[in-house]
């Protein structure tokens, strides 16, 4: 009914028609967009609950993203005569990650590679009553292909880590049975951060006033290479108090809450508008957004948006995020390029767990199914181009 050109929330009679259609038990194909979405902002109060979406022309930004992923169904496009030169001349920043950015973006295994030339990243992760967020990150690295993984986490827990990875190389700190980090702990750590390739902090460091001093510490003294903030990491700059630290060339991995949290506006207001606060974001502090959801979003600092295209309701679990964190890291450790790592992490990340849906359903896989299976998903995506 309308068309792409259509902005604002449904009235009547639309808003009464869409709601009957809604509840009609067919197979429903939007012609454009489905009435109700915004097709910049990919958001509606009220939307027609598409199975398949003819766009015409062109792909619009919206059909991929926040409610028009969720309502759009399979998106096609349809030919209404305009030759493909036009599109070519407008600028564009967003984009649709494809398989072959994915392939082209991976690092490259030379023939004289060995453990520590291969990337060495420290994992700054754990607590007493989150280890296993720390376990999964930094086994992660290592099956992204990195040579080195050390895993630094509070004494008293070193136990469980030892149980559960014989692959981890361990740092302990003295924490003195508080069993989580504090800013004293940094500095035990210095030789390590500066050894490191890239520095992943965040997964299950907990949220202790201490230990969000740790890591405001860490971030302002900033003598790592790169670093990859996630979780607990993310919550001790939130409200704003990121705005004090130079987060130039870093990657952050928030899912939407998360961000929300970051930057201090209600989570209503930036599903409304996912692509300009992400990209406010960006331009603000010249860092990497990894923006978790469905699907993933990545915002880098010249403005541009890519939207992946993998992924499934099975990864709505607990641990996926800190995977996803370690094979970002492990992939940055290897080629020392954020973009690059950033995109072929998040899309390699959701394949996996594609794969895994297509194999068991998307019901049972867990963070450590994933992890699993990316060997998998690297083969997969290598024998789709080789």
């Amino acid at each position: 009914m309308l068309g792409s050109g259509a902005k604002g929330n449904l009235r009547k009679p639309y808003d009464e028609i869409i709601k009957t259609l809604n509840n009609f038990k067919a197979f429903k194909v939007s012609i454009d967009i489905p009435t109700g979405l915004d097709s910049d902002l990919g958001y509606g109060e009220l939307i027609f609950e598409a199975d398949l979406t003819i766009t015409l022309g062109e792909f619009k930004k919206g059909l991929f993203f926040s409610d028009g992923y969720t309502n759009c169904g399979k998106v096609v496009k349809g030919d209404i005569g305009v030759n493909h030169l036009f599109y070519e001349k407008l600028n564009v920043s967003e984009y649709l990650i494809e398989p072959e950015d994915a392939y082209d973006l991976l690092p490259v295994k030379k023939k004289n590679t060995y453990k520590y030339s291969a990337g060495k990243v420290l994992t700054i992760a754990g607590s007493g009553s989150l280890p296993g967020a720390a376990v999964l990150t930094a086994i992660s690295v290592l099956k992204s292909g990195a040579g080195a993984s050390i895993l630094a986490v509070p004494k008293s827990v070193r136990k469980f880590i030892y149980r559960k990875s014989s692959e981890i190389v361990l740092k302990t700190y003295d924490d003195f049975n508080d069993e989580f980090l504090k800013p004293a702990n940094i500095d035990d750590l210095f030789q390590k951060i500066k050894w490191a390739d890239v520095v992943a902090i965040g997964p299950g460091l907990g949220r202790e006033k201490e230990t969000s001093e740790a890591v405001v510490y860490f971030l302002k003294e900033r003598k790592f290479k790169n670093c990859v903030i996630d979780a607990d990491a993310i919550f001790a700059i939130g409200n704003n108090v990121f705005e004090n630290i130079d987060l130039s060339n870093l990657v952050l991995t928030p899912h939407h809450a998360e961000f929300a949290n970051l930057i201090g506006v209600e989570l209503s207001d930036l599903r409304k508008d996912l692509i300009s606060y992400g990209k406010s974001f960006v331009a603000k502090t010249s860092a990497y957004l990894v923006l978790k959801g469905a699907p993933t979003m990545i915002f880098t600092p010249p403005g541009e948006c890519f939207i992946n295209t993998t992924g499934n309701p099975g990864m709505a679990k607990f641990g996926t995020g800190d995977v996803l964190t370690g094979v970002i890291s492990g992939l940055l450790a290897q080629s020392k390029n954020i973009e690059s790592a950033v995109i072929s992490g998040v899309y390699l990340h959701s394949l996996s767990a594609d794969l895994l849906a297509g194999k068991y359903s998307e019901y049972s896989y867990t963070a450590e199914d994933i992890i699993k299976y990316l060997p998998v998903a690297f083969k997969f995506l290598r024998k789709s181009f080789v």
